[in-house]
């Protein structure tokens, strides 16, 4: 998915998915800065809605959680660096921004999320080579926020509750769902109800950029249920190329010559459960690029 977004679903297609879904049919319906990574974003998503080695340099650098709760920053601890308490400062700062539109269909301040953004990613635990760190992108990641989510799909921009939920599989958890070496999108709940819509594709770390996701065909846009369900997947969509995904996604003749959908880890915690990981799409299909995402791993 990432890079080419879950098909553009209109109602007539969603209703085709649930039918094959119950059975009752069977159709086949370069390295840029920080900053400018963020504000590329800012100026293409404004006023949108919105898919291993250890070389971290703190103790701590991470403040994972099972929900998005921000740390307690009352006292600071006299061992903490001045790093570890501005990341906890900066952090903080973005879960408040960015919780509201968790709890209900009310819409944040995007450019305040976006230099909520900027202002924690110098302090990423990955040390900008979050693409190689396997373990700790490994499993099913939730987005949290986004902006420029529409160009993946329509149904993001639903309001609650028919907007479903939106996942990222990454590692083991993608490989027992969709193979090895790929990386996989997931839509559930909401108008979808029990049912799963899952777009992959090929992943790779890029030889030249150790915080950048290489995404390869082949791509395939599938329907089953949700993650670990065991229920097979009906297969809508496969495409071998870029070009030809793109084209079925009605992609103009300029965005089917574009090259790959580059990935980059912009900011990656190492603490398991209730990391955060930000990112954002540099390169690939004109659609999405500038396409920014906040994950947190379950």
């Amino acid at each position: 998915t990432i890079g080419h977004g879950v098909l553009c679903l209109s109602p007539t297609t969603i209703n085709a998915i649930v039918n094959v879904e119950k059975g009752e049919s069977k159709t086949r319906t370069n390295t840029m800065s920080r900053r400018s990574c963020l504000t590329s974003s800012a100026k293409k998503a404004a006023g949108l809605l919105g898919g291993g080695l250890v070389f971290g340099f703190m103790r701590e650098p991470a403040f994972a959680t099972d929900t998005l709760d921000t740390v307690n920053v009352g006292t600071t601890n006299s061992s903490k660096s001045k790093s570890e308490s501005l990341l906890e400062t900066n952090r903080n700062i973005l879960l408040q921004l960015i919780r509201p539109s968790n709890k209900s269909s009310i819409s944040v301040n995007e450019a305040e999320v976006l230099n909520a953004i900027e202002n924690l990613i110098p302090f990423d635990p990955s040390v900008h080579k979050g693409a190689i760190m396997k373990e700790d992108l490994d499993g099913e990641w939730e987005l949290i926020w986004s902006a420029k989510a529409e160009a993946f799909s329509p149904l993001l921009k639903l309001p609650k509750p028919f907007k479903p939920d939106s996942f990222q599989y990454l590692g083991n958890a993608a490989a027992a769902e969709v193979g090895l070496d790929r990386v996989a999108q997931g839509l559930t709940g909401g108008i979808l109800g029990q049912s799963q819509l899952w777009l992959s594709s090929g992943v790779r770390a890029s030889s030249e950029d150790e915080s950048m996701l290489e995404i390869l065909p082949p791509f395939r846009f599938e329907v089953g249920g949700r993650y670990q369900s065991g229920k097979a997947k009906k297969l809508l969509v496969e495409a071998g190329s870029d070009a030809e995904f793109r084209k079925v996604n009605s992609r103009t003749a300029e965005a089917q010559a574009a090259p790959k959908n580059s990935y980059r880890q912009l900011y990656l915690e190492r603490q398991g459960k209730g990391s955060l990981r930000i990112s954002t799409i540099t390169d690939g299909d004109p659609v999405i690029v500038g396409a920014t995402f906040v994950h947190r791993k379950l």
